[in-house]
């Protein structure tokens, strides 16, 4: 008879608070020159206004799990939806972290502005990539976490939006942002002259004022073929939207891409 070899599940072990920095050191070094906060003055001038709130991202953290698992509510995050409050001034805001925007918060419209500090704190705490992001700001504090509160810019839609993606000082690649769809006909036809404002707009712009080379940046294009700049994002990390991997990326023959190619989709980076 032969023998059969026992299995055993090894033992979980949470990381240690030493093994949790080493992780979030390593995710800093890639996200910070990203940071909201962190953009040089003449990249912020080409976005939309922002007010910086800081926040204690540890007491944020922990609250947000505590009500997570069914506790009461503690005092910090009352505290923070009412400066909130008066940062926003009943002005509609676009709320966010200073390194991502909870998109997966899901109620009611998937878009995170408000004119309510008590409903920013809600769209906040309801969201997997801010808490994941609060996390790390946890172990590396001497990197500030803010809440970013920017101004509502009522014509961006994922139908306008365009994610870019720069290589080593040189734009490689554009997609349509919105990959849940297909585009608009009259978008899609438009696809050169798109392309050749976005790579003007880059050069002419954007990359004098990049604090770095390789990197992602989102910009919202009007009516009267203007170019707004929405965010930068970290190469690499960020979604490929319709190219569905970097080296469909970095392989790109579209000047704007508005439908997968033919490799298949990776997850989510």
């Amino acid at each position: 008879m032969s023998e059969t070899a026992e299995f055993k599940i090894p033992k979980l072990r949470m990381p240690t608070p030493e093994e949790h920095r080493e992780v979030s050191l390593a995710w800093l070094k890639r996200v910070q020159p990203t940071l909201i906060d962190q953009w040089p003055s003449e990249l912020t001038a080409l976005s939309m206004p922002t007010k910086l709130v800081k926040v204690d991202a540890i007491t944020m953290f922990e609250e947000i799990c505590s009500l997570h698992d069914g506790k009461e509510m503690g005092p910090y995050l009352p505290a923070l939806a009412l400066e909130l409050d008066r940062q926003i001034g009943w002005d509609r805001k676009f709320v966010r972290l200073n390194s991502r925007s909870p998109k997966d918060w899901p109620w009611p419209f998937h878009v995170p502005a408000t004119i309510s500090g008590k409903e920013a704190v809600s769209i906040l705490s309801g969201s997997e990539r801010v808490l994941d992001d609060l996390l790390e700001f946890k172990y590396v504090p001497e990197q500030p976490c803010f809440i970013c509160l920017r101004d509502w810019v009522h014509w961006i839609s994922g139908e306008n939006e365009f994610r870019c993606f720069v290589k080593d000082g040189r734009l490689i690649a554009v997609t349509h942002y919105d990959y849940t769809k297909p585009a608009p006909e009259r978008l899609a036809v438009q696809g050169t002259d798109i392309r050749a404002k976005i790579d003007t707009y880059f050069i002419e712009r954007l990359r004098p004022t990049l604090p770095i080379d390789t990197v992602v940046f989102d910009v919202a294009l009007n009516y009267d073929g203007e170019l707004l700049l929405i965010e930068i994002n970290p190469y690499g990390l960020s979604d490929p939207c319709w190219f569905g991997s970097y080296a469909a990326v970095e392989n790109a023959n579209e000047p704007v891409q508005f439908a997968p190619p033919t490799q298949p989709r990776e997850g989510e980076l």
